[in-house]
């Protein structure tokens, strides 16, 4: 919507505006909501990984665990 460079090393990119900046102040946190998106087909079988916080991250379902200073 905005011509935003897209990152080619990604297997997706997404274009975001800021739907809501009521907790900016005190978490730092803005809420977006996704606007258009792009995939890039030569990474069909990319594998996504997701920080679930604490040491642990999701690949693409399965989760592993590192040293954490948290529980």
């Amino acid at each position: 919507m905005v011509a935003a460079p897209l990152v080619k090393e990604c297997a997706v990119n997404i274009e975001c505006r800021v739907a809501d900046t009521r907790m900016d102040g005190k978490y730092n946190m803005f809420i977006l909501e996704a606007v258009k998106a792009w995939t890039d087909p030569k990474q069909a079988k990319a594998k996504m990984l997701h920080h679930q916080g604490y040491g642990a991250f999701v690949i693409d379902g399965e989760t592993i665990r590192l040293k954490s200073e948290k529980p």
